[in-house]
């Protein structure tokens, strides 16, 4: 039937699009998010027959606070988002609240343009809004899924119309609500342009198994999750577990074979349950699993990391640079980009009064998200840094300064050459653990390309943001950590 062809593409479309935000906003690019704002304008319009909506930052002013499109007859004011999580749905509405828009909107909709969370605390909403108004976690945050479950109510035409404004949308055309400015074409020639998004590879075979019924929370520690069950109930036993595995419904999952008998976790699991799985049968069951599959490659590569002395760092969701050795005031690494070289990653400054005593450490960090998309796994790659202090490396005061004062001074192609020798540096561990066996069995994930598009448009970088005289693989590049 038509119709049914009709809802296929429509929620192939948003799906498509949600992957797409998804993806930029894990590599810091919110453009893609403004354009979204004049789409979601037609779709909105179009499915729930609001025929007034527009866009408040085009209509009345950049930036309108609290919301971005509202249709003033319905009373109906829209969020549109690509953040997902409880705080941002509350800045929401006391921002809402702050400008007095509920004398105004009585129904707030915030839309997100990736995945709503699973589930939102309605108490947390309601003390917020303070029923002033109208925000219900079920019915008010929405997402492709409920738009999609939306268009199923509507008639052929109303549909055919919606379409038809994400398929303008995708080809670059105008449909409804979009200004020309926003797809103006290049006049300059194209070039290929690396995303800083690394495909990565894993075990074809997950293993998933029961804990044991005994296998329960210290007295007192209820509270604990399920990972820290397991490692106190090793630890019992005098065991130390690796890092790469997750817990998920009293279940254990990881890409090491449960079905070892002399395995790190056999003390721990119901044997007889051991189920090998490909990995797709997990995470592909619903948004849960593939967030729970997320947290799993998380762990595989801080395991992996570990072992090359790169810790995380739990409170600031990075992985940073330590000594190789305690009591190292430095650590370089080698690396390869247009010819070999040297960057430092570590650096222990002492203080002046007394060089016995440490005043700060800099650690050249990174965050690492992983992202799903057409069936392919990648690892969104943002360089950063960190400033600690202590035997731990806990955060410094100074952090935020020195943070600061760094990025001042950042460039683009700064900004490259550190993802670029990232990007080198990883691809080199699997070549180490590969031939190193002395450190144990090789952890189970590997690097493969940078993500590139050969056709993008000319980005001219020197009319927005001065480059640099010389990249970093010119010559020593010790100047990142010479100063503060």
């Amino acid at each position: 039937m038509k119709h049914l062809d009709l809802l296929n593409e429509f929620r192939t479309a948003l799906s498509q699009l949600a992957t797409e935000v998804e993806a930029a906003s894990a590599m810091q690019m919110y453009d893609i998010n403004k354009v979204c704002e004049n789409l979601m304008l037609g779709v909105f319009g179009e499915i729930y027959g609001w025929r007034d909506l527009r866009n408040l930052n085009a209509a009345e002013k950049a930036n309108f606070p609290g919301i971005d499109l509202a249709d003033d007859k319905a009373g109906v004011a829209i969020q549109v988002t690509a953040t997902s999580n409880l705080d941002k749905v509350r800045d929401t509405i006391k921002t809402f609240l702050d400008h007095g828009l509920d004398k105004k909107y009585q129904r707030l909709i915030i839309y997100v343009l990736s995945r709503r969370q699973g589930s939102y605390s309605q108490d947390a909403i309601d003390r917020a809004s303070g029923g002033r108004v109208k925000l219900n976690a079920t019915d008010d945050i929405l997402d492709y899924r409920d738009l999609c479950g939306a268009a199923a109510e509507v008639g052929p035409k109303q549909l055919a119309a919606a379409l038809e404004v994400i398929r303008e949308y995708m080809r670059g055309g105008l449909a409804r609500g979009l200004s020309e400015d926003d797809f103006d074409p290049p006049d300059s020639p194209s070039q290929r342009v690396n995303l800083n998004l690394i495909e990565i590879s894993f075990p074809l075979t997950l293993y998933i198994a029961d804990l044991r019924l005994d296998i329960e929370p210290s007295k007192g520690r209820r509270g604990r999750g399920g990972r820290k069950m397991v490692r106190e109930a090793l630890q019992a036993f005098d065991l130390r577990p690796p890092s790469d595995f997750e817990v998920f419904s009293r279940q254990l999952i990881t890409f090491h074979p449960l079905d070892d008998a002399q395995g790190p976790f056999a003390k721990v699991i119901e044997v007889g349950t051991v189920t090998p799985l490909h990995p797709r049968e997990f995470y592909g069951l619903d948004e849960d699993r593939e967030r729970v599959f997320k947290s799993l490659l998380r762990l595989t590569l801080q395991q992996k990391l570990y072992r090359h002395k790169v810790q995380w760092m739990h409170e600031d969701n990075l992985f940073i640079f330590v000594p190789r050795n305690e009591g190292d005031n430095l650590r370089e690494e080698s690396w390869f980009g247009q010819r070999a070289s040297t960057r430092r990653v570590y650096e222990r400054k002492l203080n002046r009064k007394d060089p016995s005593k440490t005043f700060l450490c800099k650690h050249f960090a990174f965050s690492a998200d992983f992202i799903l998309s057409a069936g392919r796994w990648y690892v969104a790659i943002t360089p950063d840094w960190h400033f600690s202090f202590g035997v731990d490396f806990r955060r410094s005061a100074y952090a935020d300064a020195n943070l600061a004062w760094l990025k001042r001074q950042e460039v683009n192609r700064t900004v490259a050459d550190h993802f670029r020798f990232l990007n080198s540096w990883l691809s080199s561990l699997d070549q180490d653990d590969f031939f190193d066996s002395a450190k144990g069995p090789a952890t189970s994930l590997a690097f493969a390309d940078v993500v590139s598009f050969p056709n993008h448009p000319h980005l001219p970088d020197d009319s927005w943001l001065p480059s640099r005289e010389r990249s970093d693989d010119e010559g020593d590049s010790n100047g990142l950590f010479d100063s503060l």
